[in-house]
């Protein structure tokens, strides 16, 4: 019985993730910044619900839902901004009051479904993403992006942080472009996905165990 318990809890995740921040972060409906500027619209799709990042083997998995369907506003676009450990000296918001959201990273994600990673340490180049690895389906819209582009700067990837915030495209590229952030102040943790192997391997030594200390206690 406290082995199927265990098993249960390892599956669901709770006990594999090496943060304790992750999942999925929720941000309220309607907290545009004050900041936007008074040109921008006020649509749902510049307004984010709900956000995650997660890694999931040597892929990212970038998710948003915002509160309207994906390309209600032509001028609109998302980036997440990740701290893969150099955030701290590399770029932040402390112009707008925010200096807890930091990042050395950006993805870039278009609503005609594409996508670029930019490294802001100067390492290496812009990163395109394949065709196919931004979708959108109604409020939704994710991107799949390989570890490949994401180098470590310091954290390892299941430590990595980031913060989400669409833009609007309709003025000169500055923060006044920026309509909110999820989380609101800080950065979040990445979410470690296991893998259906690595379970796999899991369950295996968690019942090789139990069947060696069956059998010394038989003894």
């Amino acid at each position: 019985m406290r082995l199927t318990i265990l098993v249960m809890t390892l599956m669901s995740g709770s006990l594999l993730s090496p943060t304790l921040t992750a999942g999925v972060v929720t941000d309220p409906i309607g907290d545009f910044l004050p900041t936007l500027t008074s040109l921008a619209p006020r649509a749902g799709d510049l307004d984010v619900v709900s956000s995650q990042v997660s890694l999931i083997g040597n892929n990212f998995l970038f998710t948003a839902t915002l509160n309207a369907p994906i390309n209600t506003t032509p001028e609109a676009f998302y980036v997440w901004g990740l701290d893969r450990g150099a955030g701290a000296t590399t770029a932040n918001f402390t112009s707008l009051g925010l200096p807890n959201i930091v990042f050395d990273a950006v993805l870039i994600v278009q609503n005609e479904g594409t996508g670029v990673v930019n490294d802001l340490t100067g390492i290496n180049p812009p990163a395109s993403l394949a065709a196919g690895a931004v979708t959108s389906s109604g409020n939704t819209i994710q991107a799949l992006v390989p570890l490949s582009f994401l180098p470590s700067r310091g954290l390892s990837a299941g430590q990595y942080k980031w913060n989400l915030w669409p833009r609007w495209g309709g003025i000169a590229f500055s923060d006044a472009q920026i309509s909110d952030f999820a989380p609101n102040a800080v950065d979040a943790a990445v979410d470690v996905v296991p893998e259906p192997s690595t379970v796999l391997l899991l369950f295996a030594g968690i019942a090789g165990m139990a069947i060696v200390r069956s059998k010394s206690h038989a003894h």
